[in-house]
């Protein structure tokens, strides 16, 4: 029976493609994911099935000591190509695999799948050290004695977890999510507006739409909108719409490196791009800049 409900379709609408996007966008989860970082001390990250960020945890952003290393060491492609490499492993072996980056962080991965074992996507839990100091082959790198100083003080400001400590938190994390998964796919068949609202942003995103001509779309008042999205415990409907657009611009700036920011933002439906500067650095944690160099 659940199987049937991670594939079913109302009303002609797939609600395959959402399903991802509608349970990691759903403020009380994220309110129940973001405690158990919060607890943990970790970020949570979650990914869509072809690896594009939708939601990070607490907004929280890269630590001090990741950004040092990307900035001065490693680039943010690397760890890209890393995360990816890190996803396919954890579809072939169906679990949480953890793995230590280029900045020699531990991080892990899990698929996150429907009850029927389709993927929904990934959930990136990180970053901690297993070590008590800076190893010497990073220390290396600083060239001054100062930068040395500042890289093992940032170092030691992350969160310190042996790794047998990990695997019980990881254990915990994975029924956790496994429980939100199997409770919301059955929620989800009673909300079939938010299904159809998801699939009328997605189709309309790059024009300029809003509140009024989208509740007329679905048959409903604006005020009806709104109400059903706080009701069914989603976020907003300006929320939802922007991470749409981002994340079209995300996919611009890395699939087409010739491309400007600009460019990139007005071809995602941002009529502004400094406001899309802006508005990328609130809800990612660093400028779109940052994601456009590293190619």
């Amino acid at each position: 029976m659940m199987d049937d409900h991670a594939k079913k379709s109302i009303n002609g609408v797939s609600m395959k493609k959402e399903l991802t996007f509608n349970l990691i966008l759903k403020d009380r989860v994220q309110k129940l994911l973001d405690d158990f970082a919060t607890v943990m001390n970790v970020r949570i990250v979650f990914f869509d099935r072809n690896g594009e960020i939708l939601k990070r945890g607490r907004d929280a952003e890269c630590t001090q000591f990741c950004r040092l290393m990307q900035n001065e060491y490693f680039s943010l492609e690397s760890c890209l190509k890393m995360d990816k490499a890190m996803e396919k492993k954890c579809v072939e072996t169906g679990k949480c695999e953890c793995y230590t980056c280029h900045a020699g962080l531990c991080e892990a991965v899990m698929p996150v799948n429907a009850p029927g074992k389709e993927l929904l996507g990934y959930l990136m839990v990180g970053q901690f050290r297993n070590v008590k100091t800076l190893p010497e082959k990073l220390l290396a790198m600083a060239g001054t004695e100062k930068e040395a100083r500042k890289l093992k003080r940032a170092f030691n400001a992350l969160p310190f977890y042996t790794m047998d400590a990990f695997w019980k938190m990881s254990g915990l994390l994975e029924l956790l999510v496994d429980y939100i998964v199997r409770c919301e796919l059955i929620k989800m068949e009673d909300d079939l507006f938010y299904v159809r609202l998801c699939d009328y942003i997605d189709v309309n995103f790059l024009k300029k739409i809003t509140p009024a001509s989208t509740a007329k779309a679905l048959g409903c008042s604006v005020s009806g909108l709104f109400h059903t999205l706080h009701e069914k415990g989603h976020s907003s409907f300006l929320s939802i719409l922007t991470e749409r657009r981002l994340r079209n611009a995300e996919h611009l700036m890395l699939e087409s490196p010739e491309m400007t920011i600009a460019e990139a933002a007005l071809q995602s439906g941002f009529q502004d791009p400094f406001y899309f500067s802006r508005i990328y650095r609130k809800y990612r944690g660093f400028p779109p800049s940052q994601l456009k160099n590293s190619k």
